[in-house]
């Protein structure tokens, strides 16, 4: 098989995670807890994988650049509304419709802008910020889901609960860098024509 389908394969796998996750999560015992977490661990880490090996080698392909953001946003959301389901009182269900209302704004956007006006698409170094950011957000719960559920809520700094305060972070890193993709790649050339 030639490796330059490799990254496209982890993806793929990305998104064959994203479910098994939510059916480990919700059985909820200590050792599928863990499990849950390896299996985010193995998503997050073939995202860098995928990205990294798509570039050292020249594997960049128009599938590639549609699937990987895709399967990103399908593993990380996943997180996002299982995690609400166990504490909606920490990552509340609005603070998902922004990010997946932005992700959502983002792609088809996207899939226009190539799609019918073949235009050259440029990544924003905040998207992938924002990217890491959200992924180690919810390692941190996970992590605390799996060790002490109750820190969750408990471990506060100033009488703000910590992981509320991270989800805020992630909202506003979430829309910030939805802006700045848009100015990036289509408000600057409206500006500069």
């Amino acid at each position: 098989m030639p490796y330059k389908y490799i990254p496209n394969l982890l993806s793929i796998m990305r998104i064959v995670l994203a479910p098994i996750f939510i059916l480990v999560m919700f059985a909820n015992t200590f050792y599928m807890k863990l499990f849950a977490l390896i299996i985010f661990f193995i998503g997050s880490l073939s995202d860098f994988l995928d990205g990294y090996l798509a570039r050292k080698f020249n594997y960049i392909t128009e599938i590639g650049k549609f699937i990987d953001p895709v399967a990103d946003k399908i593993l990380i959301v996943s997180a996002f509304i299982v995690l609400n389901y166990f504490y909606n009182d920490i990552v509340e269900s609005w603070m998902i419709i922004v990010i997946i209302s932005r992700d959502i704004f983002i792609t088809c956007a996207r899939y226009i802008f190539i799609k019918y006006y073949d235009a050259t698409i440029k990544t924003s170094i905040f998207g992938k910020l924002k990217t890491l950011f959200q992924i180690i957000v919810v390692h941190i719960i996970l992590l605390l889901h799996f060790y002490n559920s109750d820190l969750i809520t408990d471990f506060k700094i100033y009488s703000f609960s910590f992981i509320y305060i991270l989800m805020i972070g992630c909202v506003i890193f979430t829309v910030s860098s939805g802006l700045h993709y848009l100015y990036v790649n289509f408000l600057n050339d409206l500006n500069e024509s």
